[in-house]
């Protein structure tokens, strides 16, 4: 399955240009380095090759959350109540070379995606789509591994449909802040509790997220407890200590 290098100006939408021309610079990159990735162009047609079959990587502190540890290329997965949850989900992908689209979630910036350890290099935001949402989203998937997607998009539930269809055919994981229609794998934020602080002294040190699971071939549903933003072993960002922790201590990081 392929895709085409260009997208035509009459039809074309600023995002599409964007992703068009985000296209261009990867493949001069990789032809000057010799660099292969996931994304690029067939030495023998010129066009757009589907990324690979197979599986994301997450990291630890939240591979209990998906079956089989890893995010599954093809499917759809809702997480509810934490943008930190869904940034965690998916940076070690993007620190591994994957290229992520994050579509109507304007309160998400680069700095917010930096320390939460996404690629920026690899990385596109679309904050405001507007009445184009369903238009970036299908770019973004022609052109991504990861398409994340904000849950005051104008799609319609006939349009998830055909943009999860879209995504299972040319292997890219959809993560919504919605349900979903033909969710693979649901993700609801129970309740999430923060420790460190005494009465006045201290700083945070380790939030705690209750996270409750369902999907197809999970049995019922569970919940799982997932450590973010720990100084201790396992947390995200491997090593025990997840990217931008520094940041957060010093009192420099908002988190989202």
């Amino acid at each position: 399955m392929t895709v085409p290098a260009t997208v035509p100006s009459g039809r074309a939408t600023q995002a599409e240009e964007r992703l068009a021309r985000a296209r261009d610079a990867l493949a001069g990159v990789e032809g000057r380095l010799g660099v292969v990735t996931g994304l690029g162009l067939d030495p023998d047609t010129g066009e757009w090759v589907a990324p690979r079959v197979g599986a994301l990587p997450v990291d630890d502190a939240v591979a209990d959350l998906l079956p089989g540890g890893a995010l599954r290329r093809g499917t759809v997965v809702s997480v509810e109540g934490s943008t930190s949850l869904v940034l965690a989900l998916v940076s070690r992908a993007s620190r591994d070379g994957s290229w992520t689209s994050i579509v109507g979630m304007p309160h998400i910036g680069v700095v917010a995606a930096a320390r939460r350890g996404l690629d920026l290099g690899r990385l596109a935001l679309v904050p405001h789509p507007g009445a184009e949402a369903a238009t970036a989203v299908a770019a973004s998937i022609d052109g991504m591994d990861i398409v994340v997607l904000g849950s005051g998009l104008a799609l319609t539930d006939p349009d998830l449909r055909r943009l999860a269809a879209r995504a299972r055919e040319r292997g890219v994981v959809l993560v919504g802040t919605f349900p979903h229609p033909g969710t693979h794998v649901a993700l609801r934020v129970l309740r999430s509790e923060w420790v460190g602080l005494g009465s006045g002294e201290g700083r945070l040190r380790e939030r705690t997220l209750t996270v409750a699971r369902a999907g197809r071939g999970m049995g019922a549903s569970d919940e799982v407890d997932v450590v973010l933003d720990s100084e201790g072993p396992g947390a995200v960002g491997g090593g025990g200590v997840y990217p931008g922790r520094e940041a957060q201590a010093r009192g420099t990081l908002r988190l989202v």
